[in-house]
């Protein structure tokens, strides 16, 4: 049981950080396009910096960055917890 809890725990995780990913290239693209894809991959998204340049310039408050960011998270504690007692 607790390998099922840890391959659902890091699907969850990877699939939500592959999300962020492409919301954090998109919005990039949006901004500058080709030039915003380019910046995208070589620059870090910025976990406190990067809703808040979002919510100035689009306007709109970025809960879904913030809703992948605690599933994310959620995943990672699932995972963490059926792991514990392994070592």
């Amino acid at each position: 049981m607790r390998t099922i809890g840890k391959i659902i725990g890091y699907i969850i995780w990877i699939v939500a950080g592959i999300l962020m990913f492409i919301f954090w290239l998109s919005a990039w693209s949006k901004w500058l396009g080709i030039f915003g894809i380019i910046l995208g991959f070589i620059l870090t998204p910025g976990f406190v910096i990067f809703p808040i340049i979002f919510w100035i310039v689009e306007g709109v408050f970025p809960a879904f960055y913030f809703i992948l960011w605690g599933i994310g998270i959620v995943g990672l504690a699932i995972t963490a917890i059926s792991s514990w007692g392994e070592d």
